[in-house]
């Protein structure tokens, strides 16, 4: 028999506030970099508020003083990783699309993805395709390292290894990026 769940005790104006700063001050930033691990729009908008539920949650347990990018994206990659341990195995199918036009009043719609123009205007193509080409774990080596310019200490912090194995990572990703933009710019699709 499982032992009763504590009662979730309603939250402080400290807790709240401290939430909604997380979010002004790093929200997209967590979007983006979820996004770059799942390289789809809902999971990275799970994920990123999932994230924030933890924080929310464990907001006592930051220290102040330290990173809270580095703490967050902690989080994140330990989400990450976790769905991605219960996915193994699991045969997804994706839902087509429908066709039907939409009209946004000239505004960007949030369906969008934000960060394509930061990827159009920095990323060419064949290193973008590269870039998706890549495991997860390298993927997220080289966008904590190349895009979201971390330092290698920060980066140990995050995935949770030393300094070496992430330089080891990093290196071994970066060779293997060079390799398929390599073979992207060979046979453009």
């Amino acid at each position: 028999m499982a032992a009763p769940r504590k009662p979730i005790e309603p939250a402080t104006p400290e807790q709240t506030a401290f939430l909604e700063r997380a979010v002004e001050q790093y929200g997209k930033a967590t979007y983006n970099f979820a996004f770059r691990l799942t390289r789809n729009e809902t999971d990275a908008r799970d994920l990123t508020q999932e994230a924030f539920i933890r924080v929310y949650r464990a907001w006592r347990s930051f220290k102040p003083g330290t990173s809270f990018l580095s703490w967050i994206y902690r989080i994140v990659t330990n989400l990450h990783r976790d769905e991605l341990r219960r996915q193994k195995g699991r045969y997804l199918v994706e839902i087509p699309e429908d066709n039907e036009p939409r009209a946004f009043a000239g505004s960007r719609p949030l369906a969008e993805n934000p960060i394509d123009d930061y990827v159009e205007g920095y990323l060419s193509e064949p290193v973008s395709k590269a870039l998706d080409a890549l495991s997860s774990e390298q993927r997220q080596i080289v966008v904590l390292a190349d895009i979201e310019e971390c330092s290698y200490a920060e980066i140990a912090g995050i995935v949770g290894c030393s300094v070496g194995t992430v330089r080891s990572r990093l290196h071994r990703a970066r060779s293997q990026l060079r390799k398929l933009v390599t073979r992207n710019l060979k046979s453009p699709s």
